[in-house]
């Protein structure tokens, strides 16, 4: 009798599991796409006011370049600031330190955006957590949740998703930025058009991803670095200062420049047209690289900026970037290439 008992409870115990494997198995996440004029508008277009487009509703966080934010209490938006498509990403969303799959993205278009209600609210409850594990959020169903109390990101395993976690070291803000709205012809900077815009967000992502890797990290570590003295090298703290620096550069308000091939400078940052226009298809790390310095504090007389020959050996931050940007060139290690950009015609 006792032996039947054991027998029985093991039975149960294995179907009881089994159950609550399939169970969980059905629990699929909602699925949505943004990728035709009937399911998401467009940003950056041609047509669009330049007021709308360097507002601050428009500013993101380059490790968030696929943006979810609540819009009120039932609703969120969606927007996409790659200027190339994504496909299957899936967003997940903290609630209470509970982080769940809240919904996949089957495909969204570049520069898509997008409000579309809350899963939970439109009729899904049961939701999976980043284990598997089954989280019911039907509590949420009538009211909806504070936008203060969630917060939101992205996963996914394709391979311009994996470059675009990357992204997460870095703290930079993405703000575009009309510096010249008169057309002054006295000043080094030129009106800002949706095109420029388009561009340069490509520009930041490549920017982002070799900054990120470990290729120009080590590059830059080895390169003997002249501090603002125009004399003095860089230890090897300092350098992984600077390098630290450049990751958590708070925020880039980017325009576009004329006359010069650059400005720079704290949170100013600009490039002309032959930049915009030429970076997706060859080096234009030496301008890009030295902006940057700028920004991160350094003059003219640091190789943070022009470069420096020692030794007979061009040496700084210019020429590190131009060499670890002709790797990712061979590499096809970019984010923005010319084969996904959305809008071939930005580079005629």
């Amino acid at each position: 009798m006792i032996k039947r008992i054991f027998v029985l409870l093991i039975v149960f115990e294995v179907f009881t599991a089994c159950n609550e494997d399939k169970q969980e198995e059905t629990i699929n996440p909602k699925t949505v796409s943004f990728d035709t004029d009937q399911n998401s508008s467009l940003m950056f277009q041609d047509n669009e006011p330049i007021a709308v487009m360097t507002s601050e509703a428009r500013t993101y966080s380059i490790a968030q370049i696929i943006r979810v934010k609540a819009v009120d209490a039932k609703n969120i938006e969606v927007s996409n600031f790659a200027p190339c498509d994504i496909e299957n990403a899936t967003i997940l969303a903290t609630i209470e330190g509970k982080q769940v799959q809240l919904f996949k993205i089957k495909k969204i278009r570049a520069h898509a955006t997008q409000t579309m209600k809350y899963p939970f609210v439109d009729g899904t409850n049961l939701f999976l957590d980043t284990d598997n594990k089954k989280v019911d959020l039907s509590q949420y169903k009538t009211t909806g949740i504070d936008p203060t109390k969630i917060s939101f990101d992205f996963t996914g395993d394709s391979e311009i998703l994996l470059k675009l976690k990357k992204l997460k070291a870095l703290k930079w803000t993405i703000h575009y930025y009309d510096y010249d709205p008169n057309n002054d012809p006295n000043n080094n900077w030129e009106p800002l058009k949706a095109k420029d815009i388009r561009r340069f967000s490509g520009l930041m992502l490549n920017m982002g991803i070799v900054f990120v890797s470990d290729q120009f990290k080590q590059a830059f570590l080895n390169e003997e670095i002249i501090g603002n003295d125009g004399k003095t090298a860089l230890t090897m703290a300092e350098k992984e200062q600077v390098y630290n620096d450049i990751l958590i550069h708070p925020r880039f308000d980017c325009g576009k420049c004329t006359n010069v091939s650059g400005l720079g400078g704290g949170s100013t940052l600009g490039y002309a047209e032959h930049i915009l226009h030429d970076y997706i298809k060859i080096d234009a790390g030496d301008i890009t690289a030295h902006e940057i310095g700028h920004c991160v504090g350094f003059n003219h007389d640091s190789n943070m900026t022009y470069p420096k020959t020692i030794n007979n050996v061009s040496t700084g931050i210019s020429p590190v970037m131009s060499r670890i940007n002709t790797q990712f060139f061979n590499g096809v290690l970019f984010i923005a290439t010319i084969q996904n950009y959305y809008k071939p015609a930005d580079f005629q």
